[in-house]
């Protein structure tokens, strides 16, 4: 492994991935030590790190597994590998029913995650799946009762594990100075940077900027990073663009047109990272072009900001099924195919620059699409209030880990020993 490469987000390539989950898996037996000399009443573990609830469990501390999505993605994966619907249609491009799922949701092979396509590793992670629901007490879940309640119930009774939705989780951050430094790392001129966006935004009319922003881990083909800047340009539409992550060296390259809007003072672009929530949460933002990573849409979803989606792989396409298909806080911005991580260069379809123009200036303009993501933003606002339902999920959460505790106390203690 290369010097500092300490996240995913750093990885120069895909080859890396192997070598570099290897040495996270090193840190069990550090993680394992560390709970026996430091008795825990409970362990919150990230879903990708199962050696903690391994840990855990044999200790018997409970487990409890913050996943990285939400819990209609989770069910339509979970029904994906279980039944297998996707290898029963003899095209890409065909749709299928997936199965089980309160909603009739419809996908593509296209559109699948990669663990989900017919030949790939499907029983693996199947097992894997069913061994961390048996290992974990219950789910953490960065999720609110008004977004997906019925595929919070769902998942609860598939799994037969409670999930506490204690989201969104950027509103923990209020409306106060941390908000700019949310989800920042060390990197230099960041601060000023974001600044400075803000300060740019602070100029413009109310709802009349679209944020484009593709998350850290999307790097994108030459050729789409030029539509979608020249999409940009001819929308008509002021921006602010993200050219962050693995497309942040590119932002020099970008095309004439879009150095002209930023020239005329009707674009942005950030080279590297953005204060995300904080920009959302600016009045002059009226739609969000996203990936549709599970954060990007929980945080869209707190401050009320319609979303244009453009999912490119993982889970990221169920995740507009839920935006779009029955939220109907979103639109698709027309990209049908998923790209392998690390291999964008010869997979996905180029979205061109006509269709994102047309979908851009579609999106800011429909008005019923903003009302119904103004009105889940004020959902989720209420939800982490005193009395909502996250805040109460907060709250069951700790009486789930006191009870377990009472639990473990009371069979510990030799008083409660019946003799034979």
């Amino acid at each position: 492994m290369p010097p500092q490469e300490d996240s995913a987000d750093d990885l120069p390539s895909r080859e890396l991935a192997g070598p570099f989950a290897v040495a996270v898996d090193l840190l069990a037996p550090l993680f394992a030590d560390l709970l026996r000399r430091r008795p825990a009443d409970a362990v919150v573990f990230d879903g990708v790190l199962p050696w903690a609830a391994t840990a855990a469990a044999e200790l018997r501390v409970p487990r409890y597994a913050f996943t990285g999505t939400g819990c209609f993605a989770l069910s339509v994966q979970r029904a994906l590998l279980l039944h297998a619907p996707q290898d029963g249609v003899a095209s890409d491009d065909e749709p299928f029913l997936v199965p089980g799922l309160p909603d009739a949701v419809r996908l593509t092979k296209s559109r699948l995650a990669e663990a989900t396509l017919p030949g790939a590793h499907s029983r693996e992670f199947l097992n894997r799946m069913f061994d961390g629901e048996r290992a974990t007490t219950g789910w953490v879940v960065n999720s609110f009762a008004d977004l997906e309640q019925r595929y919070i119930e769902h998942y609860e009774k598939e799994t037969g594990k409670p999930v506490f939705a204690v989201g969104p989780v950027c509103l923990v951050n209020g409306d106060g100075d941390d908000v700019m430094e949310r989800g920042r790392g060390g990197e230099p001129c960041a601060a000023t940077d974001a600044a400075r966006a803000l300060a740019w935004l602070d100029a413009k009319p109310a709802r009349s900027v679209v944020y484009v922003c593709f998350g850290s881990l999307t790097r994108f083909p030459d050729e789409q990073v030029a539509e979608l800047g020249a999409g940009l340009a001819g929308s008509g539409v002021n921006f602010v663009w993200v050219v962050g992550g693995k497309n942040a060296s590119a932002a020099p390259l970008l095309p004439d047109v879009v150095h002209a809007a930023v020239s005329s003072g009707r674009g942005h672009v950030i080279a590297g990272w953005a204060p995300q929530v904080a920009v959302l949460r600016h009045a002059a933002v009226g739609a969000f072009v996203t990936h549709c990573g599970w954060g990007a849409v929980t945080e869209a979803a707190a401050a009320g900001v319609p979303v244009l989606a453009w999912p490119v792989f993982a889970e990221q396409f169920y995740n507009e099924a839920l935006v779009v298909g029955l939220a109907g806080t979103g639109a698709g911005v027309g990209a049908e195919r998923g790209y392998v991580w690390g291999g964008e260069e010869s997979g996905g379809v180029v979205v061109g620059r006509k269709k994102v123009a047309e979908r851009v200036r579609a999106a800011m303009a429909d008005e019923a699409m903003r009302r119904r993501a103004e009105e889940v933003g004020e959902r989720a606002r209420r939800a982490v209030e005193v009395g909502g339902s996250s805040y109460d999920a907060v709250g069951a959460l700790l009486e789930d880990v006191r009870r377990r505790r009472r639990r473990r106390e009371m069979a510990a203690d030799p008083r409660n020993v019946k003799e034979v």
